[in-house]
């Protein structure tokens, strides 16, 4: 039987052997020299136009012409959301997101950085305060108030009156029982009408209020007309009754 250390010593051979055969598969793929060349023709002519500075690497390095190793090394610390849109991109960056060495290193990486974290996580205690971690005797006791809530609910629902009941007593309208009524109507429709209507009858009291105060100012002004002539009140009025007989020819000198 082959021992643990003989296990791991062949595990690392693996991934290195792995990580070795993507790179040569890599560099020796013709889509990789065809794009190095366009990469180095595409340079020598940024340089041509700046002769000025002869050592200038105007065309900047792509993640496709970055090696593997640093490649990992970027992806282990990526969140697994990162890592699956980067796998779309290229079928080389796919292969590489699934390649079981950056899982193997973005673990140990994990175990690395946990450690620490664990002394600022909150205890058990604080988390059941909060109501995050929830025990059996929580789960018991939410279960049991809801139950006690049905009851209670229950237990008044069967005491509340009938629909009928209430509009006997007036507090609910008839078109909102069904069966009462042929035109069967919500609650909101029904205060819609109610207001609509008293309001049609402000309206009619409001006009008949005001016709009625005008008949009756009308006929004090014609009783206080009739009064006056009668008694002839005022120089004023003699004037204007002996003018009006002369207009009327009523007049006799």
């Amino acid at each position: 039987m082959d021992s643990p250390d003989g296990r791991a010593t062949s595990g690392k051979d693996q991934l290195i052997a792995q990580t070795n055969r993507l790179a040569l598969d890599r560099f020796s793929s013709p889509a990789y020299i065809d794009a190095h060349d366009h990469l180095e023709a595409d340079e020598r002519k940024v340089v041509a136009a700046r002769p000025d500075r002869p050592g200038l690497r105007g065309y900047p390095c792509s993640l496709a012409d970055l090696p593997n190793e640093v490649l990992l090394h970027v992806f282990a610390f990526l969140d697994v959301s990162d890592l699956l849109v980067v796998s779309r991109t290229t079928h080389h960056l796919r292969s590489l997101c699934v390649s079981p060495i950056l899982h193997t290193w973005r673990l140990r990486l994990t175990r690395t950085i946990l450690p620490p974290l664990l002394y600022s996580r909150p205890s058990r205690q604080e988390l059941i305060a909060r109501s995050i971690f929830l025990t059996q005797t929580t789960v018991v006791s939410r279960r049991l108030a809801r139950s006690l809530t049905s009851i209670r609910l229950s237990r008044r629902l069967a005491t509340r009156p009938s629909p009928e009941v209430l509009v006997e007593r007036a507090v609910l309208p008839k078109e909102c029982v069904p069966g009462l009524t042929t035109v069967h109507l919500t609650p909101r429709i029904v205060q819609r009408k109610k207001t609509i209507e008293r309001e049609r009858i402000k309206d009619g009291l409001r006009r008949w209020i005001e016709g009625t105060w005008r008949g009756r100012v009308e006929v004090k002004e014609l009783e206080a007309r009739e009064w006056e002539e009668r008694w002839g009140v005022g120089r004023v009025w003699r004037l204007r009754r002996f003018w009006e007989k002369m207009s009327r020819g009523e007049v006799v000198y």
